[in-house]
């Protein structure tokens, strides 16, 4: 099972989409600053945004969260940033 992710960081206006077979590490890794793509993030706020049962449908639902329209699904849904 993977979990897509979004993480956010209000105060500096960024968000990071991904996914991962084991959240907790993958938080931990976040927030121990060994992401490249969020070292600067700060204070982390994440929300699970879904479970899939495969690495192919993994990489295409971070794919489309990741895109404009997922990007402003999330807006609507989550109301931040």
């Amino acid at each position: 099972m993977y979990i897509i992710y979004w993480i956010i960081n209000e105060q500096r206006n960024k968000t990071y989409v991904g996914f991962s077979d084991d959240l907790p590490r993958r938080l931990q890794e976040h927030k121990n600053k060994k992401v490249k793509s969020t070292q600067d993030f700060g204070k982390l706020s994440c929300y699970k945004l879904e479970t899939v049962d495969s690495l192919a449908k993994a990489i295409k639902r971070e794919k489309y969260w990741k895109s404009c329209a997922g990007r402003k699904k999330l807006k609507v849904s989550f109301g931040k940033i």
